[in-house]
């Protein structure tokens, strides 16, 4: 079993992120967050602000893997967190998301990228849940499967 430690703020999309995430057995799941949210009962919750790394590398402890879902904003902020945190907790393998579409911030990403490689952290950055989803190497949502008979939803907009 792989024990995943999710960090980050969550919003309505990344809550059901978790909440698939918490469906799958191959993971062990907990979620560090300053967020107030319901989880489900799987999932291990520890809130507390990201930017904490006292606290971040406590929860980083015996994961063996992190995600840490970040707005591009405070890219460049939370990488340094981050990177302290990496290092005090063992160097966890680490996954970076970036939580919005911003693009205009260039220099939020290339500061983040470089502040994590001068630390000797191994890490990927990504963008949305596809992308994380694709370097864990789960799927997280099974594909409806129509049967004889059975009515696809888009038939009704046909003709």
């Amino acid at each position: 079993m792989k024990r995943l430690l999710l960090a980050g703020a969550l919003d309505a999309a990344s809550q059901n992120f978790v909440r698939q995430l918490s469906q799958n057995s191959q993971l062990d799941l907990t979620v560090y967050t300053s967020s107030a949210v319901s989880l489900p009962e799987s999932v291990t919750a520890l809130t507390e602000e990201v930017l904490d790394e006292g606290g971040l590398s406590a929860a980083m402890l015996d994961q063996d893997l992190v995600v840490a879902l970040v707005p591009t904003i405070r890219l460049a902020k939370t990488a340094s967190t981050l990177a302290t945190a990496v290092q005090a907790a063992g160097n966890p393998q680490l996954i970076i998301s970036r939580t919005d579409d911003i693009e205009e911030l260039p220099l939020e990403e290339r500061h983040a990228r470089q502040t994590l490689a001068a630390a000797g952290v191994a890490f990927d950055m990504v963008d949305g849940f596809g992308g994380i989803n694709s370097l864990l190497g789960v799927s997280t949502t099974s594909a409806t499967v129509f049967g004889p008979g059975e009515e696809v939803p888009l038939e009704r907009f046909v003709g």
